[in-house]
């Protein structure tokens, strides 16, 4: 008798609903393209009974999957839009009203994802370190003199992630070279863009799994290294991450503090949920600033950086990042309320003991 992989293990049996969309148009892929959430559906189908892939596209979609009552819902997007009428759906909107489990973090958090800007006044307000700027459209300061910060800085959109956005010309170094990429931006992207003062030291990610109610935070730092441009800069732009240009290191002590500690002060002070990413940059001091957030991390195996940080420092799979992920959200949907706090940093690793189209 002929036995396969599944037959070989016994399945857990629960009910979990894996959710992406079309991100071929959106500015903010979060875990990646269809394919990416393929592979992350691949992993649970071998570990639970019940798992579907769901590439949703209206609102009826998603009330269909709330109709099969699964245990929980994987969040491969923050948010859909309908073609039709143009609405854009937050996930963990829908989901939380309908009372049906999902992972990660709630809507009102994950807009600190989504807006760079408003991440970083949350952070200032309490006292989180982070680089100095300021949000700019077209025409807004018409002379170098206008600036609220000097020349040299950096221009990148106000809301899109993976590098969208960011070029060899985001560094902008004189005032026709900043009025040139804040029109570009507006074209593009529609909106303002978030003007950063350049910060010239080491460029940092940040992975980290959190669960307060059993007080256990792990948290994986790296090192990121971008080869220079044809301008002599260090600039980590869509075209870099695409084509995988960027070398991630381990990092070594007292930096590996310092950056840890970083990050874990801005998970409890955004109050993130389960899991999530961390750009951090230092100044020409050596002190560790806040950059942004990335709440629904890229998950594309072997390149995208949260599972990467994670196999660089606590030696798992990719698999074992996606069981995690999974395996947290649901013993959080096990308890009566989730309540934010800061949990114990740890360092070391964690050990981890149909398709609808």
């Amino acid at each position: 008798m002929n036995m396969n992989k599944d037959d070989a293990v016994t399945k857990i049996a629960q009910h979990i609903e894996v959710i992406t969309t079309d991100t071929t148009d959106l500015k903010e892929t979060a875990f990646g393209s269809v394919e990416t959430c393929r592979s992350v559906y691949d992993v649970l189908k071998h570990r639970y009974k019940h798992v579907h892939l769901n590439v949703v596209q209206t609102e009826q979609d998603l009330q269909r999957i709330v109709n099969l009552a699964p245990d929980l819902v994987v969040l491969c997007v923050k948010y859909i839009i309908e073609e039709e009428q143009g609405a854009m759906i937050w996930l963990s909107d829908y989901f939380s009203r309908h009372e049906v489990p999902f992972t990660g973090s709630d809507r009102a958090t994950l807009e600190f994802d989504s807006n760079k800007g408003k991440a970083k006044n949350a952070l200032l307000r309490k006292g989180v370190a982070t680089a100095e700027f300021f949000l700019a459209h077209p025409g807004l300061y018409t002379d170098e003199s206008d600036l609220p910060l000097p020349l040299p800085l950096f221009v990148k959109p106000l809301d899109a992630a993976n590098g969208n956005g960011i070029d060899e010309n985001s560094l902008v170094h004189d005032f026709f070279s900043y009025e040139a990429k804040i029109a570009e931006i507006y074209a593009v992207y529609g909106g303002s863009a978030l003007v950063e003062e350049v910060l010239p030291g080491r460029e940092f990610t940040v992975a980290v799994f959190d669960e307060p109610a059993h007080n256990s935070r792990l948290i994986y730092p790296v090192e990121v290294i971008v080869p220079r441009n044809s301008k002599g800069d260090r600039v980590l732009g869509c075209l870099e991450k695409s084509n995988n240009q960027e070398v991630l290191l381990q990092v070594a002590e007292p930096t590996r503090t310092a950056i840890s500690e970083l990050a874990g002060k801005v998970f409890s002070a955004l109050e993130v949920r389960d899991f999530g990413r961390i750009d951090i940059k230092m100044d020409a001091h050596g002190n560790p600033h806040f950059i942004e957030a990335n709440l629904v991390p890229g998950m594309t195996p072997g390149t995208s950086y949260f599972p990467r940080a994670c196999n660089i420092n606590g030696m798992m799979s990719y698999a074992s990042v996606v069981l995690k992920i999974v395996k947290i959200a649901l013993r959080r949907s096990e308890l009566p309320a989730f309540v934010p706090g800061l949990a114990a940093v740890q360092s070391l690793p964690s050990i981890l003991g149909e398709t609808h189209e």
